[in-house]
C-alpha cells in the first residue's frame, strides 16, 4: 500500500503535465494541443519520475514546475493590447524550464542516495533506472526540439518575425465583408511576408465609405491608423516573452496604383496590407 501511495502523486504530477493540453486547445489550436500534450508530461514528468527526494519536496517542485508552463503560455498568449506571439514564444520557455527540470533533476541525484533494490540481480538499482530514463527522455526531447526550432526560426537577419494573422482584421463588421485574403501576397528571404486583404461594404457603398468604416473598425481593434499623403497607417507591437517585430498596416485613401491592384477587385474594394518588417 505504500508503495502504490508513493506512485500515485508522480501519476498525478504527469497527469497535470497533460493537462496543459487545454491551454492551446482553448485557442482552438488542437495540433499545437497535440504538441502541448506530449512535451508538459515529458518536463514534469520526468521530475516526477526521477526524483528520489520524498512526496512532499517532490510534488512540490512539480506543481512548480507546472506553474511556470502555465505563465509562461499566459504571457505569451494574452498580452492585452498588443498582437498575440506565435506558439513559438511559449515553447522556447517550455524547453527552458525542460532544461531548468534537468538541472533539478542532477541535483536531486547528487544529494540523494537510492535505496531502491537492484533489478534481477543487476548493476543498476530501480531508482537509478527511473532516473537515467527520465534524464535520457527528456534531454533529448529538449534537444531535439531545439534543433528543429532553431533550423525553422532562423530567419536570415537575426531577428523573429511571424506573419500576420486573421485575427488581427477579423471579425469585420457587419457593415464590411471580406473578399479575399492571402497571408504571404509577398515577402523576401529573411522571413518577411506581407498580407494582404480585400475589404468592401457589405451594403455597396462607395469607397470613401467603406475606407471610413474600415479605420473605424480597426481602430477599435487596437491598430493606431492616422493619415498621412493619402495613406492610412500604423504601427502595433508585438506581445510575448521573445522579441518578436512589430506588424505595419496600410491602406490607401483613394484607389491603389495600378500596379498594386489586384485584377478584378470589386468596385469600392479596399486593399489592407500587413507586413512584420
Amino acid at each position: 500500500m505504500a508503495l502504490v501511495a508513493g506512485i500515485s502523486w508522480r501519476w498525478w504530477l504527469t497527469g497535470g503535465g497533460g493537462a496543459l493540453a487545454v491551454l492551446p486547445l482553448g485557442q482552438g489550436a488542437p495540433m499545437v494541443a497535440v504538441l502541448a500534450a506530449i512535451c508538459g508530461p515529458v518536463v514534469v514528468g520526468a521530475w516526477a519520475w526521477g526524483t528520489r527526494s520524498g512526496r512532499g519536496v517532490g510534488v512540490g517542485a512539480g506543481v512548480v514546475f507546472i506553474a511556470m508552463l502555465a505563465a509562461a503560455f499566459a504571457v505569451s498568449q494574452w498580452p492585452g493590447d498588443l498582437v498575440a506571439a506565435p506558439w513559438l514564444d511559449w515553447f522556447v520557455v517550455w524547453l527552458l524550464v525542460g532544461v531548468v527540470c534537468l538541472a533539478a533533476l542532477v541535483i536531486d541525484r547528487s544529494v540523494h542516495a537510492f535505496p531502491f533494490p537492484r533489478l534481477g540481480g543487476g548493476r543498476l538499482t530501480a531508482g537509478e533506472v527511473q532516473w537515467v530514463a527520465s534524464v535520457v527522455t527528456l534531454a533529448s526531447v529538449v534537444l531535439l526540439c531545439g534543433c528543429g526550432l532553431g533550423i525553422v526560426g532562423y530567419d536570415g537577419d537575426g531577428r523573429l518575425r511571424f506573419p500576420a494573422r486573421d485575427d488581427e482584421v477579423l471579425p469585420l463588421p457587419t457593415s464590411l465583408r471580406l473578399v479575399s485574403s492571402v497571408t504571404c501576397a509577398d515577402g523576401g528571404s529573411s522571413g518577411n511576408c506581407t498580407a494582404e486583404f480585400l475589404v468592401m461594404a457589405a451594403d455597396g457603398a462607395d469607397r470613401a465609405t467603406t475606407v471610413t468604416r474600415l479605420v473605424e473598425h480597426l481602430r477599435s481593434h487596437g491598430w493606431p491608423l492616422q493619415p498621412e499623403d493619402g495613406v492610412y497607417s500604423g504601427s502595433r507591437e508585438t506581445g510575448g516573452i521573445l522579441n518578436w517585430t512589430a506588424h505595419r498596416m496600410w491602406l490607401h485613401v483613394d484607389v491603389e496604383p495600378a500596379a498594386l491592384r489586384q485584377p478584378a477587385s470589386p468596385p469600392g474594394a479596399v486593399l489592407l496590407y500587413i507586413d512584420n518588417l
